[in-house]
């Protein structure tokens, strides 16, 4: 019989709550919260933001049919893009702030990955609302806004906090102001006067300058165009915290934001440096308000020598801007655009990554890619749940350490394609109102009569309106059955009036 050795057995032990604590400490990387105003009294649409350590999910994927746990799309068994994990370190759940909260059947947060970072191994994703799982079919839409009615429309308190941030000493990370703290994100949701949040987006990871000027802009965006301010979030707010600057974080120059503009500026001249061959991490919290609400942003300072020569973010040639535009899309829609990126020195690579694509997004490639120059192409094509503003952000980060970030504002129209009267059905209504404006301009690029977006309203459109009408008719009463009798055969004379008027616009030869 073998003895039971009580050192062993007590390094065993010690080992084992060392590697589940270091786990734990060192996941967090960004947070942001934005909601919208649903469309029942008092309920609420909110999209949730986070970063997390890129290998503390490894083997935690969700596949959404089967809802079982499965194998992760990137190398080495990591979450790669579109993968959906499970937040099981900090088991993080969002609190609405009346009690209630958002929980997956396993219990933590489930997160779409949207992008992430092996070199930097960090993955960033948006919650997933659990009641949309599972989907029917791989590939079908995943619901990444959560959901919730209150019972009065007060002002809440909703928030997402755990343990840990990253630790002092992180693999290749030194986190100096806030190491092993908790982390908290929180949002005022007050639905009385029918607002809507700010929204905004960020890098995890934000390059600065060693002992320079540190300036960058903290990109918002409000749906209401309400006025937008920003501040530093107070240390309760983030979670016991220190800003860079303030007292004990080991920088003796305070950072500070522009209320107005949101630029966000920090003489880093003195700040403590991690030691040789590591990262230096510093961790910052913004709130952004509109006088009603407010939402946090939450990430991180890498400290880097000065790149004299930084990379630049382009479209491609013949190409509009895109960085710090609106592009507008309507539901239905697809929105494409492309992005280079590069750099004046022909001896550095450059990464170009993305922080904040919406649920069916896609780049092509994926990124990150690196290269110089290089390019990917967005494509995007929002679904109901996804009417109003979003933002997205594009980075270019050199070999040499500079930095640059591309904002993009995604508006999208609660208007689709040949839904003219807005119901949400495409019937007999909308094609009526299609015939109606035959042979006229339309109003813009999203004018929902214009299928075939020749800018002019043509019996073509109305016919392939028609094939899309999408009324569900039920056989439940006589009267239902009429109804039915009735759209049918109103299509046969919308079929007929169309060969008619085709026929008769078509000149004839001779």
């Amino acid at each position: 019989m073998c003895k039971k050795n009580p050192i062993l057995w007590s390094s065993i032990f010690l080992i084992i709550f060392l590697a589940a604590t270091a786990a734990q400490a060192t996941h967090f990387r960004y947070g942001h919260i934005a909601w919208t105003a649903g469309t029942t009294t008092n309920s609420v649409n909110v999209r949730l933001l986070s970063a997390w350590r890129g290998n503390g999910y490894n083997f935690h994927c969700v596949n959404p049919v089967s809802m079982r746990r499965g194998t992760c799309t990137g190398p080495g068994g990591v979450a790669g893009v579109g993968d959906i994990i499970i937040e099981y370190i900090g088991r993080s759940q969002f609190n609405w702030g009346d009690g209630s909260r958002v929980q997956s059947p396993f219990g933590s947060l489930l997160y779409l990955v949207t992008s992430i970072d092996p070199v930097n191994n960090w993955l960033s994703g948006v919650a997933v609302d659990p009641t949309g799982l599972p989907i029917a079919n791989p590939g079908d839409p995943i619901d990444t806004i959560l959901n919730h009615t209150y019972n009065s429309a007060g002002s809440f308190t909703a928030y997402l906090r755990s343990c840990c941030r990253t630790s002092r000493l992180a693999m290749f990370n030194e986190h100096i102001n806030n190491p092993d703290g908790n982390y908290r994100i929180e949002t005022t949701i007050d639905l009385s006067a029918g607002n809507n949040s700010p929204s905004s987006v960020q890098d995890p990871v934000v390059l600065c300058p060693i002992n320079d000027i540190c300036s960058f802009v903290i990109p918002a965006t409000d749906i209401d165009d309400d006025t937008i301010s920003f501040r530093l979030s107070t240390s309760t707010e983030a979670g016991n915290f220190r800003q860079p600057g303030s007292p004990g974080s080991g920088a003796p120059n305070p950072a500070s934001i522009d209320p107005l503009t949101g630029i966000y500026t920090w003489d880093t001249a003195g700040a403590v440096l991690a030691t040789s061959g590591r990262n230096t991490l510093y961790s910052t919290q913004v709130m952004i308000e509109d006088g009603t609400t407010k939402v946090p942003l939450d990430f991180f300072i890498q400290l880097t020598t000065v790149d004299p020569t930084p990379p630049i973010i382009l479209p491609p040639a013949n190409s509009p801007p895109i960085c710090n535009t609106t592009q507008t899309v309507a539901l239905g829609s697809t929105l494409t655009f492309g992005i280079v990126a590069s750099d004046p020195d022909a001896n550095d690579t450059v990464t170009l990554n993305s922080a904040g694509l919406p649920s069916g997004a896609s780049m092509t490639p994926v990124l990150p890619i690196t290269g110089n120059p290089v390019s990917s192409t967005f494509n995007w094509t929002p679904d109901s749940t996804q009417a109003g503003n979003i933002l997205v952000s594009f980075s270019a980060t050199s070999s040499s350490g500079g930095f640059v970030q591309c904002p993009v504002t995604l508006q999208v129209l609660a208007i689709q394609k040949c839904d003219v009267d807005g119901d949400n059905n495409i019937d007999i209504d909308d094609i009526s109102l299609i015939f109606a404006a035959r042979n006229t301009p339309a109003a813009d690029s999203n004018d929902p009569r214009d299928v075939d977006k020749d800018n002019v309203i043509t019996v073509l459109d109305a016919r392939q309106c028609t094939l899309q009408c999408d009324i569900k008719i039920s056989a439940a009463s006589d009267r239902v059955l009429r109804t039915q009798r009735l759209y049918r055969f109103a299509m046969k004379k919308l079929e007929a009036l169309y060969v008619y008027v085709h026929h008769r616009d078509i000149p004839r030869a001779g």
